[in-house]
């Protein structure tokens, strides 16, 4: 009887051992599931965020137009910006886009500021199912969040000349927030046809206003955050 007490005793352990174990991994695996899909959110919000920025910038280029330059209105159509325009670019901009410019630079400020610290190594293309950021970001940081602080400066910049009604500065920032994302996009981003077509010249700020700019970026850096 003592043996037969013994015998069923060490099935009810080992019973009960194989209980905690398979507990343990379902534990294990929802806890890992839950951490994957933390991170695959994180990405996601990034990149909408950025998507949102880009939507924008390209709203407020049309402030930097050319006579020719084509544009896309708040319905969807396509406009061309007539040599006889004779309306300020601000007052242009809110017929188009039917909201306020000062409104997208705010906006694009906020949402740099929002996600400026997005990009932790365990959202790296190494640790996720899906990112356009390049291995870059994680192997030359310091570099990234320079270029990063770059555009953040650029909008801070932006919205100051706004404030100030400086018609001139509107369009020097515009140019400089093009720049700075594109040089970022250059360098950390993967490139793909379907980003271009979404995003348009937002992706690498070449605008054809903002040439000079680029000239002036090239010679110094800096230029940017002034």
């Amino acid at each position: 009887m003592v043996l037969k007490y013994k015998f069923f005793g060490g099935v009810h352990m080992k019973f009960i051992l194989n209980i905690l174990i398979g507990t343990f991994i379902i534990l294990s695996t929802v806890n890992a599931s839950y951490a994957e899909d933390e991170k695959q959110t994180m990405v996601d919000v990034r990149q909408q965020a950025m998507q949102a920025m880009w939507t924008r910038l390209e709203r407020l280029a049309t402030l930097i137009a050319l006579p020719g330059d084509s544009v896309t209105s708040s319905d969807g159509s396509t406009i061309i910006i007539s040599n006889q325009n004779n309306m300020e670019p601000l007052e242009t901009y809110s017929l188009i886009h039917a909201r306020e410019a000062e409104q997208d630079g705010l906006e694009i400020y906020n949402l740099l500021t929002q996600v400026e610290n997005f990009w932790p190594r365990h959202t790296s293309v190494a640790n996720v199912k899906s990112t356009n950021a390049e291995r870059l970001v994680w192997i030359i940081p310091e570099a990234f969040n320079r270029y990063y602080t770059d555009a953040v400066y650029a909008s801070q910049n932006l919205n100051t000349a706004f404030k100030d009604k400086d018609a001139e500065n509107i369009k020097r920032s515009v140019c400089m927030l093009a720049l700075s994302c594109g040089r970022c996009h250059a360098g950390f981003r993967k490139v793909r046809f379907d980003n271009l077509r979404k995003e348009g010249r937002g992706w690498t700020g070449n605008y054809n206003a903002c040439w000079s700019y680029k000239n002036e970026v090239t010679l110094n850096s800096t230029a940017i955050r002034e």
